[in-house]
């Protein structure tokens, strides 16, 4: 299912760009560590954590986590081998691939409606932290890229599908017994090396929000990296105990 949704490649080209933008990334990839490491160490209890959206894991403090957990899990719907040889060795750490907009089954063709991604997780009382790491927004775009691409299926389904996989998300997000802190990009700007605004698009496609507890710029396509005169600069924001309003 990643490889034709294309999220397989994507998550290589992420894993790519990443390395590339190390320098530029480093700051929010740091910030998100340790909002993520001071929420962890702030909980009575710390039995299992659960990371929704663990892509490459650069933004995840894994070492703080292992230290306090009993068990760690790493949630999304591509594993790269290379972060599984980073991780082997790491007893407490478990991998679990899974759709999280529970709506993939669907658009192919192969359910009738959108399918719970995280039914047993919300079941397991021993999750002690939640966290949905610079995930909401991914939600969103490869489903409104292969509706774009299916007009003749996307006429069979809703057309607000985008929006609905985001507030799909907040409401698995709160049924969670135990502590979440959402950490997402909500917006992008693209500027010209004038300064000059080109464009600016909502990541959430219009999904009500509550008050951030943070925010900061996360400069992901620094120019030359999508376009030459380009840049690609998205505002993140933090909800270090994520409820639904």
């Amino acid at each position: 299912m990643a490889r034709r949704f294309g999220l397989l490649k994507e998550g290589i080209s992420l894993w790519s760009r990443g390395r590339r933008q190390r320098k530029a990334w480093e700051p929010h990839q740091a910030r998100c560590r340790a909002i993520i490491a001071e929420v962890a160490a702030a909980l009575p209890r710390r039995r299992k954590a659960v990371v929704l959206g663990s892509g490459p894991a650069r933004d995840i403090p894994l070492e703080a986590l292992c230290a306090s957990f009993d068990e760690v899990v790493l949630v999304d719907i591509v594993h790269l081998p290379l972060l599984r040889l980073k991780l082997w060795r790491q007893a407490k750490v478990s991998l679990l691939t899974r759709d999280l907009t529970g709506a993939m089954a669907w658009l192919a063709g192969k359910a009738d409606g959108r399918q719970d991604p995280l039914a047993d997780l919300v079941n397991d009382d021993s999750v002690d932290l939640v966290v949905s790491a610079n995930l909401l927004s991914q939600l969103a775009w490869p489903v409104a890229d292969w509706l774009e691409d299916n007009p003749a299926r996307a006429a069979a389904l809703p057309a607000n599908l985008p929006a609905r996989c985001i507030a799909w998300h907040l409401d698995d997000l709160a049924r969670f017994k135990g502590h979440v802190c959402l950490i997402s990009d909500v917006e992008m700007v693209e500027r010209d090396r004038e300064g000059a605004l080109r464009d600016r698009l909502d990541l959430t496609y219009g999904v009500e929000l509550p008050k951030e507890d943070e925010s900061w710029l996360w400069p992901v396509a620094p120019f030359g990296e999508a376009e030459r005169d380009r840049e690609f600069v998205h505002r993140v924001c933090a909800w270090r105990r994520f409820e639904r309003g």
